[in-house]
């Protein structure tokens, strides 16, 4: 699907206002002042995506949500694991070291972290288009980027041959970057812009 000017316009300020909800949530769970950088939104095609999410052979901690409502499609966040190691040892208060691997409590506050990320845009995207989205109860992977496409072609259901990609950073703690990524099922992406009216 082609996005034009006036639509990646729209959809920038989704992001902007993503990105708000999300860094008002973290303040609250981190019990300190967190702000998001003005966020880069771009639709890409989806076999691109992979690549502009980072090396495909590097792992990161991802967040995957399936979306559901009358736009569904399938929410996934990607953080670099030195971002999601910092995040959990804010989480904490601590500097101890955890392995995103293997560790059950650290796996456990990247679910907390990324359902708030996810949700946030889920609820931007709402917002402006007044269409409802709900995200399903996430799932974590330590995984190669190349590895989560794959995965994630192999599930039931039609994508978009469009993407929405949203490029955040944090700061309030040391420089901490998470890529958001939305894969609509068919026919939603027009949906939602035509809700937007765009």
């Amino acid at each position: 699907m082609e996005i034009n000017q006036i639509q990646l316009d729209a959809l920038r300020e989704v992001g902007n206002i993503g990105s708000g909800h999300a860094a008002t949530a973290l303040s609250t769970m981190l019990n300190r002042r967190i702000d998001m950088s003005i966020p880069e939104v771009r639709a890409i095609e989806f076999d691109k995506a992979p690549a502009v999410i980072g090396n495909i052979e590097v792992p990161q901690a991802v967040i995957y949500v399936k979306v559901e409502g009358d736009a569904p499609g399938k929410a996934v966040f990607f953080f670099p694991l030195q971002s999601a190691e910092i995040l959990v040892q804010a989480l904490f208060g601590t500097n101890e070291s955890f392995d995103l691997f293997s560790n059950e409590m650290a796996q456990s506050a990247m679910k907390e972290v990324g359902n708030i990320m996810v949700s946030s845009f889920l609820m931007a995207l709402t917002q402006f288009s007044g269409i409802p989205l709900q995200p399903s109860v996430p799932a974590l992977a330590v995984d190669m980027v190349g590895a989560i496409f794959d995965a994630i072609l192999l599930e039931d259901g039609v994508l978009e041959d469009t993407v929405l990609f949203i490029n955040t950073q944090l700061s309030g703690l040391p420089q901490i970057e998470g890529k958001f990524v939305f894969l609509p099922d068919e026919g939603s992406l027009s949906k939602l812009l035509g809700a937007i009216g765009v």
